[in-house]
């Protein structure tokens, strides 16, 4: 989004590597064909693998034992031989519980009954045999012994997420269930987790392999129901190859799915308003002081589930059926105004959703060796929004979101050295909003939408998400032992949009004192007039692959070499390549060391380069046909009814008086246009990617507590953006046009536009090579390199540092207890895709570089700093079948700056735009003003359960709080500082705009057998 008044937006080492690992892998793995299969391993999106070590009383290594696991689930059997050294691994397998059975000649068999092996990670059985002659029994019950995971050195949590709503008190969302793991936080203006230190636009997600991450903007992924989820991973640094398209965290889960056994269950909960806390109204009318109050309604909230699994053929072929029943309210009431200019009604709006959530799974093990699974589900959304100002009608708007996802995933273990996966995956997602007032102009007065569609625009669409990749593994000893990795896979992504204003224009009021349009009139009222238009059918292609390799040379050292490569390729409206970035090679090297030998204690380092894809928001809002006119009047009255203004003055001032922001002026009116694909983004233009850093030391006790300490370092090190390198302030020359106009020996008059609009998607602080668009006449089709010193933008900067603790002391059936403290801190001059400042959500072309004067003072604590987080997880079995849990989240405050208006027309920046860190004439930098308040909450849950004397199964009654104790602090502050023009302060300028969740009590009841 911009809001700069001449193109306005919409609010809303690694290469000497990979050549080495490449010539490597042939090697390793021809040698493989020979050889036994080791220790190491790579991790997965859906299946998990078993590894461990088989020695005798002494402690001597048992080779040649067999180690034969057989599902407690599925019934499928498979084995592995331990080598000389007594490792074994048994790789590629589903999630759930095993049987494991060790026999070795001249030693008594051992059997492990509830070996549990979880998605993504290496679960560590070691097995001690005895002699025959030792033991009066032949077969002997295994003893886990305490054990690492000492082949990643991946970051973050595995969570089952079953037995965790069982033991926790948990909101049932995806959001709920990241908030787990340190590192973690959500990010309280857009709702989406910030992890470590990243925007909540950097984040992917996994549904069983498959990427279900919206690609228009990068916030969230589909909205799967809580109880479809068997186990989510959230990965939070340290990332394997294999793992590609994120600066920030991996969000992993896989579904749940059928058994020999069958079982079901049916469960409602229901969150009544009679019980629920209410907060404070905040005051959004940013004209005035004048208090325009709004709060969140209270609603009553219900979902109910029930779902059936179990065999269709036992031991090969299982299903899962659920479906999902949800009635979610939502909304606010809105004082009014009764007097004055920008009198306003009071508005009522109210949202419900109550679309059904339905899908499954179908597993097929065709053999022991050969796994095929199909998932399918339907997560469409339909928001309706009823909207009432005053005494007038009600409105309805209807917001669809939400889609179809298909599935489907081959796992074939070949051999003990060799494993083959292969997946193919489709999604739509709808991108629709259309309401009963579509025909009325929108009306924005007072901080709210008061006429015409509440949701401001009128938008049609879809996108559609097809995937496919392969993946490859092999095992084998060479020089140590190796698990060799290597997959390829590709998104072919489209878009289809078409937006416009409801009513096809829209009108804001301007209150008193107010620089309308950068004119220099300072009127007591004005408006804001725009029409905008914008379509088209739009295309994505991101590709990646990559190898990997774990490599162990002793028992004590584990090395973990990778290479990633990665292509995207965003198309416009045409069909024409206008961001193309290729060979984003991204080393991810790891090591892990054993400084005992006893396989407690871990030692960890990493380095890992990663890569962003371009959102398809930045296809949509740069590169489609696109018209787009602005301008400022003043006004005298208004329909008393339609709150149109009887326009009066236009005070607009523009490059030449010029109203055209997007699209081609004819000069009474802007026409459609599609950008060419060569100017609108520099043709050296780098792609954008982070660095990352990791050491940490983990120790697993004998009485299998288990401690931790990370210390990671994250650096931003390049960003796409898009700059007005085409003029500052009205009536001057940008050094850009300048520089080129000398360069090309014209008259700096005679300047063309870049970028068709005078924006350049570039990388801040580089130089750019721009190709010349037709408005260069005779120069057009020409290229010209402006220096970063002409442009004048800094370099995009983030870093994050953070210092993690953490323990934890599992659940052995009377108790459980796990926690971290997390210290931080997250500086810089870009916060990342999106802008938390004003809730921007335009991925990708924030308002962030747009000029070069509003980037003064933007270093400083970024919006996702929060130098302290403690996070306390626990469950108490008070008596038979009665359990409680509680969770504390404590959170320290947000830092904030003053944004104000740029005040030194000197032409680095528009000074009509509240966007700048500049209050009262002097620059305010990011973060240090003053700073918000602690969030700290606590939520507890009682559960019990009741086994039934009339029908098979456990019935379950539960109640959960969240915020007990009804904590109401300030989740946002006012940060804009002026209002109406420079120096004129902001009386909500440092006043609470929304207020941490008030208390919520959810009551539940559930079957199952």
């Amino acid at each position: 989004m911009k809001t700069n008044p001449t193109r306005q937006r919409l609010l809303g080492s690694s290469m000497l590597m990979a050549a080495a690992v490449a010539i490597a892998a042939p090697a390793t793995v021809a040698l493989t064909l020979a050889a036994l299969p080791g220790q190491a391993f790579a991790q997965d999106f859906s299946n998990g693998t078993m590894t461990g070590r088989v020695t005798n009383d002494s402690g001597a290594p048992v080779s040649g034992a067999s180690v034969t696991i057989r599902s407690n689930n599925k019934g499928v059997t498979r084995s592995a031989t331990t080598d000389a050294s007594g490792h074994y691994v048994i790789p590629q397998i589903p999630i759930g519980a095993y049987t494991v059975t060790v026999n070795a000649a001249n030693y008594a068999t051992v059997t492990e009954g509830n070996a549990q092996v979880s998605v993504g990670n290496a679960s560590t059985y070691d097995f001690t045999v005895h002699p025959v002659n030792a033991v009066s029994a032949v077969v002997v019950r295994a003893v886990r012994r305490p054990g690492i995971d000492f082949n990643q050195t991946t970051t973050g949590s595995v969570i089952n997420v079953q037995q965790t709503l069982d033991r926790l008190p948990l909101a049932r969302n995806i959001n709920a269930i990241t908030e787990l793991t340190p590192t973690v936080s959500i990010n309280g203006v857009f709702g989406s987790p910030s992890i470590a230190g990243s925007s909540p636009a950097e984040n992917i997600y996994y549904v069983n392999g498959f990427n279900v991450t919206n690609f228009r903007n990068l916030l969230g992924g589909a909205t799967i129901p809580f109880s479809f989820y068997d186990q989510v991973e959230v990965k939070t640094g340290g990332f394997a190859a294999e793992f590609g398209r994120t600066t920030g965290g991996a969000v992993i889960a896989v579904t749940r799915s059928g058994s020999n056994e069958f079982h079901g269950g049916v469960e409602a909960f229901w969150s009544p308003k009679s019980l629920a806390g209410r907060a404070p109204a905040v005051n959004i009318n940013n004209s005035s002081s004048d208090f325009n109050g709004q709060r969140l309604s209270k609603n009553d909230d219900y979902s109910s589930d029930v779902w059936l699994s179990g065999p269709l053929i036992k031991d090969h072929l299982f299903f899962f059926g659920f479906y999902e029943q949800r009635h979610v309210e939502g909304g606010y009431d809105q004082s009014g105004i009764a007097t004055g200019p920008n009198a306003t009604d009071p508005v009522k709006d109210r949202t419900t959703q109550d679309k059904p959530f339905y899908g499954g799974k179908i597993d097929f093990n065709l053999t022991s060796k050969q796994r095929f699974e199909a998932t399918y589900f339907k997560d469409k959304q339909q928001v309706k929004d009823f909207n009432t100002v005053g005494a007038g009608p009600t409105s309805l708007t209807n917001t669809f979101s939400g889609g179809e996802v298909k599935i489907f995933r081959y796992t074939g273990n070949f051999t003990d050295w060799f494993t083959l996966s292969a997946l193919y995956g489709e999604n739509r997602f709808d991108q629709t909003s259309r309401g009963t007032l579509d025909t009325q102009p929108n009306v924005y007065l007072n901080g709210a939408i008061v006429r015409g569609n509440p949701s401001l625009s009128v938008s049609q669409g879809n996108d559609e998400r097809k995937l496919a990749r392969v993946d490859a593994d092999f095992y084998g000893n060479f020089f140590g032992r190796h698990h060799l990795r290597i997959g390829y896979d590709q998104e072919d992504l489209r878009s289809l949009a078409t937006q416009t204003y409801s009513g096809g224009v829209y009108y804001r009021y301007y209150g008193a004192g107010t620089n309308c349009g950068g004119s220099g009139v300072i009127t007591d009222f004005c408006v804001r007039r725009r029409i905008f238009i914008q379509g088209g059918t739009f295309s994505i292609q991101d590709k990646g692959y990559y190898i990997q390799d774990v490599w162990d040379p002793t028992d004590r050292l584990s090395l973990q070499i990778g290479v990633r490569n990665e292509d995207f390729n965003n198309r416009n409206a045409i069909k024409g390549s206008f961001i193309h970035t290729t060979d984003q090679v991204g080393a991810r090297i790891g090591v892990s060391y054993d400084p005992v030998g006893d396989r407690r204690t871990k030692l960890t380092g990493f380095y890992g380069r990663y890569y962003l894809p371009i959102a398809g928001n930045t296809n949509i809002r740069e590169s489609g046909a696109e018209t787009f006119r602005e301008e400022f009047f003043t006004y005298t009255s208004r329909d008393p009814t339609t709150l149109v203004p009887v326009l009066g003055t236009n005070v607009t001032v523009k490059d030449s008086n010029h109203p055209c922001l997007e699209g081609q002026d004819t000069g009474t009116a802007c026409a459609p246009s599609v950008p060419a694909a060569g100017v609108i983004a520099a043709i050296n233009l780098k792609p954008q990617y982070q660095d990352e850093f990791i050491i940490g030391v983990e120790h697993k006790f004998d009485n299998g507590w288990k401690a931790g300490a990370h210390v990671t370092y994250r650096t931003l090190q390049s960003v796409l953006e898009d700059s007005n390198i085409g003029y500052h302030d009205a009536g001057k020359v940008s050094p850009s046009c300048a520089y080129v106009a000398g360069q090309l020996g014209i008259a700096p008059g005679s300047c063309g536009t870049f970028g068709t609009s005078g924006y350049v998607i570039l990388n801040p602080g580089n130089d750019a090579t721009i190709r010349l668009d037709s408005s260069w006449g005779a120069n057009a089709g020409k290229t010209v390199t402006i220096p970063a010193s002409v442009i004048g933008l800094p370099k995009a900067k983030r870093e994050y540092y953070a210092l993690e603790l953490n323990f934890e002391r599992p659940w052995d059936g009377k108790w459980q207890l796990d926690g971290s403290l997390v210290f931080s801190t997250s500086k810089g001059n870009y916060e990342g895709g999106v802008k938390s400042d004003n809730g921007q959500t335009d991925t990708g072309i924030t308002q962030d570089f747009d000029e070069v004067g509003w980037v003064d003072g933007a270093y400083g604590l970024l919006p996702n700093h929060h130098g302290y987080q403690l996070k306390l997880h626990g469950t108490y079995q008070i008596i038979d079948n009665l359990k409680l849990g509680g969770s504390l989240n404590v959170l320290s405050p947000r830092h904030y700056g003053c944004i104000g208006y740029y005040p030194r027309n000197d032409n680095r920046a528009d000074g009509s735009t509240l966007t700048a860190w500049y209050c009262g004439g002097k620059e305010t930098p990011r973060g240090s003003s003053f700073e918000g308040d602690w969030d700290t909450r606590l939520d507890l849950s009682l559960s019990y359960d009741l086994a039934l004397r009339f029908m098979p199964g456990t019935l379950q009654l539960r109640a959960d709080v969240f915020n007990v104790f009804d904590s109401q602090a300030v989740t946002q502050y006012g940060e804009f500082g002026e209002i109406g023009g420079p120096g004129t302060p902001n009386p909500l300028y440092r006043q609470p705009q929304g207020y941490q969740a008030p208390r919520v009590v959810r009551l539940g009841a559930s079957y199952r057998f």
